[in-house]
């Protein structure tokens, strides 16, 4: 369909993102003791808990942050297994990050959904030049 796209590569890339940010999140709530918390809570009374802390500025800012340093590390992931045309496909993880973000935006302050959006495709590019910069023989 689109002549450069390696869906494998992508894919990883797409694995790799959205396992960081999952890992990270969880090491978050940890750190913050939301998970011994929410173990004795309602399953609502535990959804409400943590939606009440991640939408306090300084926690969306760190979720935000660790999101677009996954996002980096997934653009670099599928730049890395990409038959050809590196960026590319780098970006094309980036475009998945961007449609995820505008599926979930509701879940956070609009601000915060509109700077996320604007951010996820250029971090998947950087993800990709910087794997770009440490192999310069392979063609971009």
């Amino acid at each position: 369909m689109f002549r450069g796209v390696d869906v494998k590569a992508v894919i990883l890339g797409i694995a790799a993102d959205l396992g960081f940010t999952f890992v990270a999140m969880m090491a978050i709530m940890s750190f913050l003791g939301i998970g011994v918390a929410i173990e004795d809570l309602p399953e609502d009374e535990a959804r409400q808990l943590i939606e009440n802390t991640f939408q306090e500025p300084k926690y969306l800012l760190l979720g935000g942050s660790l999101g677009l340093f996954g996002t980096v590390i997934g653009g670099y992931v599928a730049a890395k297994f990409a038959d050809a045309v590196p960026l590319l496909n780098a970006a094309c993880v980036g475009l998945f990050g961007v449609v995820l973000g505008l599926w979930f935006i509701g879940g956070t302050p609009l601000w915060f959904g509109v700077i996320g959006i604007l951010l996820t495709l250029p971090a998947a590019i950087a993800g990709g030049i910087l794997w770009r910069n440490r192999n310069p023989a392979r063609p971009t």
